[in-house]
Parts: C-alpha cells; sequence; structure tokens
C-alpha cells in the first residue's frame, strides 16, 4: 500500500477509484471464493480416493462426493451472479450494508453447505462400505 501511494511510475493502484466499503467487499469475495475452491479440492479428493475399486468393488459413497461437486459448481456460479464482486456486499448509500446483489452470495452458501453435507454423508458411507470390504475380506 507505500508503494502504491506513492509517485513512483511502477505504483499501480488496482483499487483506484473504489470507495473503502467496495475494497472490503473485494476482499470478502475473495475469501469466500478461495473457501470455494477448497471446497472443490476437498470433494475432488475423496471422490477420488472412494471411486478407486477396493477388492474388486467399487463404493458407491463416491456419487455423494461427485453430487458434492455439482453443488460447488452452483456455489460458484453465485459469485458470478453477485457480480461485479466489490458491489455485492455494498448498500446503495455507499457503505458496509447488505447490497442488493448480495443475496445471490448468500444463496450460495446454501449451495456450499449443501456440498459439504454431501462430502460428510459420502465420507460416512464410504467408511461403513470400506468395514464391509474389509470384514469380507477376512472372512474369504
Amino acid at each position: 500500500m507505500v508503494a502504491a501511494g506513492s509517485n513512483n511510475a511502477f505504483a499501480i493502484n488496482g483499487f483506484g477509484g473504489l470507495t473503502t466499503a467496495q475494497i472490503v467487499s473485494f476482499f470478502i469475495m475473495f475469501i469466500i471464493f478461495n473457501f470455494y475452491v477448497v471446497i472443490t479440492a476437498a470433494a475432488l479428493a475423496a471422490f477420488y480416493f472412494t471411486s478407486k475399486p477396493r477388492h474388486g468393488r467399487v463404493r458407491r459413497a463416491a456419487i455423494w462426493h461427485f453430487v458434492a461437486l455439482l453443488w460447488v459448481g452452483l456455489a460458484f456460479i453465485s459469485t458470478v451472479w453477485a457480480a461485479p464482486a466489490e458491489k455485492s456486499f455494498v448498500g446503495n448509500s455507499g457503505d458496509l450494508g447488505i447490497g442488493d446483489r448480495a443475496h445471490s452470495a448468500f444463496i450460495g452458501f446454501g449451495f456450499a453447505a449443501v456440498a459439504i453435507a454431501c462430502i460428510l454423508i459420502g465420507l460416512v458411507q464410504g467408511a461403513r462400505e470400506r468395514r464391509v470390504i474389509r470384514e469380507e475380506a477376512y472372512a474369504m
């Protein structure tokens, strides 16, 4: 921020012309977007490990992780619905109140919550299926 405020020729302020509320809103959307990226990575990793065949059987829990990926995709789309990101949490008066576009971001939180629930259901079902497969392998 010091370099952006100086008279240096290489100083570029990407937030030029934005109010403080809009800058704060930008960082809030940045955090939300990265939260969705973490959920996507968790769902992909869970899908990868659950869908690998074990002892000749594919566990059905991988379906839950795939469904979670679809819900996270909807959560990502909700960030586009809330575009432009700089103004999504900014009220009409320019303060940090809830703006008109913030409701779409909150809908995205609902999609992300469903995705997290699907991941957790898949993990529980995968643990059950793994236990059954292991018991069947020991019984042989």
